[in-house]
């Protein structure tokens, strides 16, 4: 299995040389912080196997659960972290390669296609050239990549600096249960204004987006260990029952059913 050079300069090489594809496991022990904002030259296409990953790109979050893949193209400038321990593969696709794949980074469904591919492509040698069986692989990943799934862990954040301010003031402290007056007034609006305003830059009304900011953190606290009761409350429900509705209506299933399958190894 190929796995990640030990020598920097020999990884920095390959990244940077003509290498149609690069594969590798990574695992991270912990959570770990926001990195800095960068970009690659490569496509990246993860497929996780624990913990999850929070992308920020431009004025969008995703959250990448385990058991799911993720793609971020090449030059996208971004910021990720890590929860739960996150671990997986990584697959390098160079830019000729990424022609015609998304532009922007999405999520898939759990797939045992998908991470039977990366495992095959964990075995080669990416200093081999790619044979026909290789290159017709490539192009089945290909295809699956520029299918992405339609799916709800993505959250857009407004670009007024004054609806922004209101935006990470909650992604901060998601269970501030101020009501829609008070944050009116912290955005310096009227409430009819702050309204149409918060809608028109996100897509969507300011109350869905706060209870998506809530399923957001939730699902950290949940991947890092925190029982339902402790995640419930921490996003501001007082009701257990109140935040596993809120749940299954998102994510289609409860989060002990949800964390249950995406720790049940995908089948090869």
């Amino acid at each position: 299995m190929f796995s990640v050079p030990k020598n920097v300069e020999e990884l920095r090489r390959l990244a940077e040389s003509d290498v149609p594809v690069l594969a590798f496991a990574f695992k991270r022990r912990a959570a770990e912080d926001w990195a800095p904002e960068h970009s690659h030259a490569r496509g990246q296409f993860f497929a996780l196997t624990r913990g999850l990953l929070v992308v920020e790109a431009g004025s969008e979050r995703w959250m990448f659960p385990s058991q799911r893949c993720a793609w971020i193209p090449p030059d996208c400038m971004h910021k990720a972290r890590s929860a739960g321990g996150a671990a997986g593969s990584m697959v390098y696709l160079s830019a000729e390669m990424c022609r015609g794949l998304p532009r922007t980074p999405c999520l898939f469904s759990s797939s045992g296609l998908l991470f039977g591919i990366v495992q095959r492509v964990l075995a080669w040698n990416p200093r081999h050239p790619l044979n026909p069986a290789r290159k017709r692989l490539i192009t089945v990943l290909r295809d699956e990549i520029a299918q992405p799934e339609q799916q709800p862990l993505r959250l857009p954040l407004p670009r007024d600096e004054r609806l922004a301010r209101v935006a990470h003031a909650l992604l901060d402290d998601v269970g501030d249960d101020r009501g829609l007056d008070d944050w009116a007034h912290f955005a310096g609006m009227s409430r009819r204004t702050f309204m149409r305003a918060f809608s028109a830059e996100v897509g969507m009304p300011f109350g869905r987006w706060r209870q998506q900011a809530r399923l957001f953190a939730a699902l950290e606290m949940l991947a890092q260990g925190k029982s339902v009761t402790e995640a419930a409350v921490a996003v501001g429900y007082d009701s257990v029952s109140a935040f596993i509705e809120m749940f299954r209506k998102m994510l289609g299933t409860t989060p002990q059913m949800y964390f249950r399958s995406t720790q049940e190894p995908v089948p090869k």
